[in-house]
Formats: C-alpha cells, sequence, structure tokens
C-alpha cells in the first residue's frame, strides 16, 4: 500500500461511508469500499447490509439505521453521508437512508451508483418507485457513476445537481514469481455464480467441444451462487479435468489464481465497471468479456481482449479458438491491460474522489 496517496484525516473525518460491509465481502461493491479504507487516514463507515438469512440481513439493515443516527448526532464534524449502492433492494434501503440523511440531518449527500442492473431496474419500476428513483438522484448533491457509457445513460434520463464519473478503484497488484510452466492456456472467472454472469454459456461451449479442449485450456471458477448446478454439470458432462472449481476464495487464492491466468473471461449480460475484470488487467491478463455497461471503455477489442455479444455461444467459442490458436498474442494483450488499467490504480481515483469531497465542502 502506498501511503503517498491517502486522503487526509482532516478531509476524512468529514466523510461517513455507507454501503455493503466491506469486511470478507462477496460483491464488488464491498471490493471498492475495502481499497477506500486503505487510503482514507480516517474512515468512518457503517455497514447496512451483510450476506445471511432474511431476517439476519433485515437486522443489520435497522441497526446501521440507528448507528447512523447516532454517529450523525454525536460527531457533528461530518458533513457528507457517501451512499454506496445499486440496484432492487440496494435502492430503497439507500433511499432511506438519503432521506434520514438529507432531510433530518441537512448532510450533503453522495449516491455512488454501482453495479450494472439499473436501467432494467428502472425500466420494470412501477411509476411510485419510478418517482422515488427520480427524486433520489436530483436531490443528491452529487452522484458518481462508474464509466462514460452509464454517464451518458444518466445524463439523457435524469435531472441532478451534480453528477460525476469515477473508475471503480483497484489496489495494486502483488505480482508472484513465476511458477514452472503449463503446456495448457489458463482461463478464469470470477464472481456470482449464475445465468446473468454468462458462466453456463461458457460451461455448454466447454461441454459442446470437450475432446477438443481437454489438455489444451483449463478453466478456474471462484465464486459463489448456483454451486451446486455448477458442481453438478462438471460432474455429469465428465469435464473435471478441464474446468475446477475454487469454491469462494480467500485474498491469498485470489492472488494466487490471478498470477496464474493467461485469459480472463466474464460473458455477462449486465454490468457496470466489473472490479473482476479490471484486477485482471493489473495482472496482466488477456480478457474475454462482453459489450455491456463500462466494460468496453477497458476492454478493447483485439487490442488487449477480445468483446463479444452477451449470449452468442458462436462468438464465445471463437474467442475461445483465437487464443488457442494465437497463444503469442497473449503476453502483448496482457502488457496493454496493465497499461489501460492504470486510470484505476489508486494514485488516479484516490485524487478523484478527494476533488469530488472538497467540491461539496467549498460549496457549505
Amino acid at each position: 500500500m502506498n501511503q503517498k496517496y491517502k486522503i487526509s484525516s482532516e478531509l476524512t473525518s468529514k466523510i461517513l461511508t455507507v454501503g455493503p460491509d466491506y469486511r470478507n465481502h462477496r460483491g464488488g461493491v464491498g471490493a471498492v469500499i475495502k481499497v477506500y479504507s486503505h487510503y482514507f487516514e480516517k474512515f468512518n463507515f457503517i455497514p447496512s447490509y451483510k450476506p445471511g438469512p432474511g431476517l439476519y440481513k433485515i437486522a443489520v439493515f435497522i441497526l446501521g439505521l440507528i448507528k447512523i443516527s447516532y454517529t450523525l448526532l454525536k460527531n457533528r464534524k461530518i458533513a457528507i453521508i457517501h451512499i454506496h449502492g445499486a440496484s432492487y433492494g440496494s435502492f430503497y434501503r439507500k433511499y432511506i437512508i438519503f432521506i434520514i440523511g438529507k432531510y433530518i440531518f441537512r448532510k450533503k449527500i453522495i449516491y455512488h451508483i454501482h453495479g450494472g442492473g439499473f436501467q432494467i431496474f428502472y425500466d420494470k419500476a412501477n411509476p411510485f418507485s419510478k418517482r422515488l428513483i427520480k427524486r433520489f438522484l436530483s436531490q443528491s448533491d452529487i452522484v458518481i457513476c462508474v464509466s462514460q457509457s452509464w454517464y451518458e445513460y444518466y445524463n439523457q434520463n435524469f435531472k441532478f445537481k451534480a453528477l460525476w464519473v469515477l473508475p471503480n478503484i483497484i489496489d495494486y497488484p502483488t505480482i508472484l514469481k513465476e511458477t514452472s510452466k503449463v503446456d495448457y492456456l489458463t482461463f478464469l472467472f470470477l464472481g456470482l455464480i449464475c445465468e446473468e454472469k454468462g458462466i453456463f454459456d461458457l460451461l455448454k461451449v466447454i461441454v459442446k467441444d470437450k475432446e477438443q479442449y481437454r489438455g489444451k485450456i483449463k478453466l478456474l471458477i471462484g465464486g459463489n451462487g448456483e454451486t451446486h448446478r455448477l458442481l453438478d454439470l462438471i460432474e455429469k458432462q465428465q469435464i473435471n479435468d478441464i474446468v475446477q472449481f475454487l469454491g469462494w476464495i480467500t485474498k491469498e487464492e485470489k492472488i494466487d489464481a490471478l498470477n496464474k491466468a493467461d485469459i480472463y473471461i466474464l460473458p455477462s449480460y449486465n454490468e457496470g465497471l466489473p472490479i473482476s475484470i479490471l484486477e485482471s488487467m493489473s495482472y496482466g491478463s488477456a480478457i474475454i468479456s462482453t459489450n455491456v455497461g463500462g466494460i468496453p471503455e477497458i476492454v478493447r477489442n483485439e487490442e488487449n481482449g477480445l468483446i463479444i455479444e452477451p449470449g452468442n455461444l458462436d462468438q464465445l467459442e471463437q474467442s475461445l479458438g483465437f487464443f488457442l490458436e494465437n497463444p503469442e498474442v497473449i503476453k502483448e494483450y496482457g502488457a496493454i491491460s496493465q497499461q489501460l488499467v492504470k486510470d484505476f490504480l489508486p494514485d488516479s481515483v484516490i485524487g478523484k474522489l478527494s476533488d469530488i469531497y472538497k467540491s461539496l465542502l467549498t460549496n457549505e
């Protein structure tokens, strides 16, 4: 960790961060908050969500509201509430926090929108929920989105006091010494195991031509979600020698997997700006992903990876074949990935975040 890029306690003591618990996090929002915690000299944080059974999540949220109210009553230095949120349940939880912070305690509100499902969430919302969404966005002092494509969507469809683009942050990579060479390509997938992430599309492609891939590729999968379905498929289709399920991996296991990977693959249907792609790029991986959300802004087709359409199994198969037939381009693509990802490292993002905070505090 580079101490040079920390935001001073003089500024961070005025910020209260609210979002999903970043300790033992299981998602991209938690990963972003965790990196922020390293670069704030004073990190005032209250979790609004922790994974678990329904009643537990409700209890965590209610306790979070009590802690937020108590903190704002006790600590008069806090001037800004930085709310990290997404869609569906996350939106409604954060809306309550917004009402308490904005109208009861009269604090400045930053609403930081993560995740790739916001457009679908809004389009499917009933008229009452659409009014809540519009109010939250228009009355927040600053709304932050994670990519230029999302900025264009929000700017065209909603009104704001101020709308900023702030790239998702990743920490500096931990590059390990090269291990012994292997004679196959290592593909890596990290994330929620579900249809929307495209992992089952990828497995369909592998199953279809498993004899062609056997001995030539290894797919490492880390994450949680529909794990029983995944394991059943691997077992029934007898692709254990091609696909290895790592489970929910620790920080050390994740570093090991990122160092082993030649190509990171995320054939997702909806995304904001995936942390997993950014992290893989920082480790020098080539990328296969889809033309959704902010992904085409960081994955340049035939420069540092391949961009395909979500759900297009032919393109997915062709992308695997491309790297099998042209393994010499992987290092070239990986080097470009490392150059492109520099804007997402702390020395770039922390300064921009500090400017956002200062812009609100100077307008008090």
